[in-house]
């Protein structure tokens, strides 16, 4: 079942924009073909210089998820702790860890799928919540395409994931109508698009993802921000 929720560097020296990603506090609908739920999303920076945290919480019939993602950021430049899932659907309770150990150089994954790889030097890597921070990031310094390294969760391959703006749309939030810049990410290893609507007048934030692959079509989308 997990599959249905993975929904959900180049940190180069380009100079990325020196603007700071504000901390908010969102509701989000996920629906796909099996399961509809509604969360709270929500990205927070701790007293500790740099450490944030991004969070997902919902409930669904006879079930709920809690995704979580530990990192630093520091002069525009994150750095991974770890990536935490806890699924509960009936009888059935998932949980995985990813922990990205900086001081040894290695990524280890714990739960239904264990291994341990190496991550790259001079290499940023990414989880899959807190790498959305990086697409407003990338966008808001002027990038149109960009690739960004995160790790198979089933085999822990290290793989470039590619980015480009395919153009602008409009989403509506709590009555207001944003206009947004539609940023698509493409995995020919695995046959899937995924598009995300990010609205520059709410600093950049994603306010809605779309996500399509062979196992059907998944929704994210913001209901209001709080």
């Amino acid at each position: 079942m997990y599959k249905f929720f993975r929904l959900f560097f180049v940190l180069f020296s380009l100079g990325l924009s020196s603007q700071e990603i504000p901390d908010y506090k969102g509701e989000y609908v996920f629906t796909n073909s099996r399961v509809s739920m509604k969360g709270i999303r929500e990205l927070i920076s701790h007293e500790e210089d740099g450490k944030r945290t991004i969070q997902f919480n919902a409930k669904f019939p006879l079930g709920r998820i809690k995704i979580i993602s530990d990192f630093r950021e520091i002069n525009n430049l994150m750095t991974s702790a770890k990536y935490y899932v806890d699924v509960k659907w009936t009888l059935i309770s998932d949980k995985r860890t990813l922990n990205f150990d900086q001081a040894s150089g290695t990524l280890i994954s714990k739960g239904k799928f264990e291994w341990s790889q190496a991550l790259l030097k001079n290499e940023n890597i990414f989880d899959p919540l807190n790498v959305q921070l990086q697409i407003r990031k990338n966008v808001i310094a002027g990038l149109s395409e960009f690739s960004l390294m995160l790790p198979d969760l089933k085999t822990g391959a290290i793989e470039s994931n590619n980015y480009e703006i395919i153009g602008d749309g409009s989403f509506e939030v709590d009555g207001i109508i944003y206009s947004c810049i539609i940023v698509e990410r493409i995995r020919l290893q695995d046959d899937r698009t995924t598009r995300y609507f990010l609205a520059p007048d709410l600093d950049y934030l994603i306010i809605k993802v779309e996500d399509e692959d062979q196992d059907g079509d998944t929704m994210l989308e913001l209901k209001r921000l709080y």
